[in-house]
């Protein structure tokens, strides 16, 4: 039986002896020497711009070590999955609060105390800050704080909100924001908070918007 003799590269030949063949135009064209340096060329200028680029970005993160015991995970023995509502059948911000003011009738909701007088007092360094002082607090019960958000949503209808309208506040934090946050709730309006720190031409841009 006669075997025919197959011709090809030897698997064991280096790159460099492969490159040699005289069927390669780059080789028969650049030599070798030319190559093998645009070989070099296309793998180490790569990597020297992404040093150069890799140092002038700016680190936004720091890895620290965080010591301490691995914390716990809480778990409430009473519900064995997720909770999904603060409180069952309250699905809504204006029911949650509707809910909670039934239970909690006579409970203290909401407390302010009223202004006497102020005064401005400087600081060390020259700063100027207003001190207030304030009288005892008088509390409204969750029964009248329902009532008067209550009061407020019918007013709202009656200038003539609609269903899914916006309506802004502009206040400080106090007693009446939270009644008008929830008399807005109650009629499924989308609260706008307008800080009061705002001048007069941000008010304007906020209430145009």
């Amino acid at each position: 039986m006669i075997m025919a003799t197959i011709t090809g590269e030897n698997p064991n030949m280096s790159i460099l002896q492969r490159l040699t063949t005289s069927d390669l135009p780059l080789v028969k064209e650049y030599g070798l020497p030319g190559v093998i340096g645009a070989l070099l060329l296309a793998i180490v200028i790569p990597i020297l711009l992404s040093s150069m680029f890799s140092k002038k970005v700016k680190k936004r993160a720091v890895q620290v070590d965080v010591g301490g015991e691995a914390g716990l995970a809480m778990r409430n023995s009473r519900f064995s999955s997720l909770i999904q509502v603060p409180w069952e059948g309250a699905t809504t911000m204006a029911a949650l609060f509707e809910m909670a003011s039934k239970k909690y009738t006579q409970h203290r909701c909401l407390g302010t105390r009223k202004l006497i007088s102020s005064e401005f007092i400087e600081a060390a360094d020259g700063r100027k800050f207003e001190k207030l002082h304030l009288g005892e607090y008088q509390w409204n019960s969750y029964a009248e704080a329902f009532k008067r958000a209550c009061n407020f949503a019918s007013g709202l209808i009656k200038m003539g909100h609609q269903l899914d309208s916006r309506a802004a506040i502009f206040s400080d934090t106090r007693a009446e924001w939270i009644i008008a946050a929830q008399g807005c709730f109650r009629q499924n309006l989308t609260v706008v908070t307008i800080y009061a720190s705002l001048g007069e031409d941000a008010l304007v841009h906020s209430l145009n918007e």
